[in-house]
């Protein structure tokens, strides 16, 4: 439960469905970054540090 999804308050419509591809799709971006180094960093330790230096996120370029 990286993203605290129990402590959102979307339960209407379709918006759990929306939010919960969006967290797949987030999730997902920050294990391919996680391979990328080749470090063994934890997935939440990570999110921090791409929170700090979002360029992270940017593919590289060669």
């Amino acid at each position: 439960m990286p993203f605290r999804e129990d402590d959102g308050r979307i339960r209407t419509g379709h918006a759990p469905a929306v939010m919960g591809i969006l967290r797949r799709a987030a999730l997902n971006r920050v294990r391919t970054v996680q391979r990328n180094l080749r470090s063994h960093v934890s997935i939440g330790l990570l999110r921090d540090r791409i929170g700090h230096r979002p360029r992270l996120l940017a593919p590289s370029l060669p």
